[in-house]
């Protein structure tokens, strides 16, 4: 009798009916673009008034530095060992740390012995902490464009690009109107009724690339159909929402038409010259040396240079650095025998010393008690979580069934494209930071990023598609691996 291998059919199909599924990925666009232009015509106004906030003791330079320095190391540790133990759980490195921020914050710490957390992280030390976070964040961004590919479309470029655009209007509109109702109590100091609505919408569309990387890793996924199709559409559906987050800074920034078209257009001509002029040149450098490689000092300084000045340059445009960050790893050459292995070793680096400072202050940051006292922001971050989950993932799930996927494997899909996780903790910081949110949205938007995102691995278990030994190898695995988009030296159909 021929048992049935969970992988065996993701390896035959990808999107058997293609023409139906773009069909389908381009209605539900046009849903939701109609949907968005309904809420704006009806309920979203122009801007709101600001609504407002500030302390700092003396301390010595030593005491400053030491108490920064226990700081940074206690967060770090915890927040590390946090990742172990979520690992340990099945579950992504990120929700481990995040939880242990979340401890050591005013929803537990600081509720229980408020003492110890001012002991641990006084007033007076955050805004370092934060500087700290902020410079791993870039060096973080920037591993995420080093990491995207725009050759990945291949062949299927219309149908997978239809598909992860719907996959990201669909949420964007639901979100965007869900968020109408909850702005007296959901929208923060700084944002009208347009750049509440409009930030809510990009978070909910958000999915979570590097998350979902290590998610299809650890799941077997990795060179399989559905795997690699995830993390097409995750790649796309990311790129489109940075650009809708750019957009809502821009309007939040500038306050005036005038305002934003001049961001949007600064923006948009510093990314045209260092796509036309920096990525040549340093293409051209690259090859020029390419059988050299530069001393690690000074490949270090290069591209910290290029990630801190274009940081510099989006967030002197009004945007934010993130945007800068993330375009340095776009245009850097891959695998430039100039720069040897400096990009790789400082992700690394920064993803075990510096990142979980920056996933802990989130957490450090995050006041559950906000929310818990006051029902309207409970319900409302409630309403949106139901609606981050059935926009994702039932766009995600329908959009492939269209296309011809097994149900299963479409489930399958809307499950790994429903992941939040980093991204949406990026995006929602920097919401924060700018004032369109408020602090209890913020801590519930925070939830529903960790919700979404440790639901991911037990729902692929109950669809049987959990298998950490990876694909079976034979003629499906070298199919799946040969016929059509190339995705980490592997190709698909």
């Amino acid at each position: 009798m021929r048992v049935e291998r969970p992988m065996e059919e993701t390896e035959q199909r990808l999107l058997p009916a293609p023409a139906r599924g773009l069909v389908l990925a381009l209605v539900l666009t046009g849903a939701a673009v109609a949907l968005v232009f309904v809420a704006f015509g009806g309920a979203v106004g122009g801007s709101g008034q600001p609504v407002a906030r500030a302390g700092a003791e003396a301390v010595t330079r030593a005491e400053f530095a030491l108490r920064l320095f226990v700081a940074v190391g206690a967060i770090s540790g915890l927040a590390s060992l946090g990742g172990v133990l979520a690992r340990r759980l099945g579950q992504p490195t990120v929700v481990g740390q995040m939880v242990a921020g979340l401890l050591l914050g005013p929803s537990a710490l600081g509720a229980l012995a408020p003492g110890a957390m001012n002991l641990l992280t006084p007033d007076w030390i955050k805004p370092d902490l934060s500087l700290i976070a902020q410079g791993a964040l870039a060096i973080f961004m920037f591993t995420v464009g080093m990491e995207f590919d725009p050759q990945v479309l291949g062949r299927q470029r219309s149908v997978i690009g239809a598909a992860s655009v719907a996959m990201m209007a669909v949420p964007f509109a639901l979100g965007l109107v869900a968020a109408i109702p909850f702005a007296a109590t959901m929208a923060g100091p700084k944002a009208g009724m347009t750049e509440y609505v409009l930030f809510v919408g990009t978070a909910l569309s958000v999915t979570a690339f590097p998350v979902l990387a290590r998610i299809v890793q650890e799941s077997g996924l990795t060179g399989t159909r559905l795997g690699s199709l995830a993390m097409v559409c995750a790649g796309v559906a990311d790129v489109l929402a940075w650009c809708a987050l750019a957009v809502v800074l821009a309007i939040t920034q500038a306050r005036s038409p005038a305002g934003v078209l001049t961001a949007v257009a600064l923006t948009a001509g510093l990314v045209l010259f260092v796509l036309l002029v920096v990525r040549p040149a340093l293409r051209a450098l690259a090859a020029r040396h390419a059988g050299s490689s530069l001393p690690t000092p000074a490949a270090l300084a290069l591209v910290l240079g290029l990630i801190f000045a274009l940081a510099a340059a989006t967030d002197a445009i009004g945007v934010h650095a993130i945007f800068g960050a993330f375009l340095a790893g776009i245009v850097l050459p891959r695998e430039s025998a100039l720069l040897g292995s400096v990009p790789e070793k400082l992700g690394t680096l920064n993803r075990a010393m510096l990142l979980p400072v920056f996933f802990a202050s989130i957490g450090l940051q995050t006041n559950v008690r906000l929310a818990i006292d006051h029902p309207a922001v409970l319900i409302g971050g409630a309403v949106l979580l139901a609606v981050a989950v059935l926009g994702k993932l039932g766009t995600a799930s329908v959009v492939a069934l269209a296309g011809g996927m097994p149900r299963r494997l479409a489930l399958g899909l809307g499950v790994l494209m429903n992941a939040r996780g980093v991204t949406e903790i990026v995006v929602l910081s920097t919401g924060l930071s700018v004032g369109v949110i408020s602090d209890g949205a913020f801590a519930m938007l925070v939830l529903m990023a960790l919700v979404t995102t440790v639901m991911a691995v037990p729902a692929l278990r109950l669809l049987k598609l959990f298998n950490p030994a990876g694909p079976a190898s034979g003629p499906e695995q070298h199919h799946a691996a040969t016929s059509g988009v190339t995705i980490s030296g592997k190709e698909l159909s």
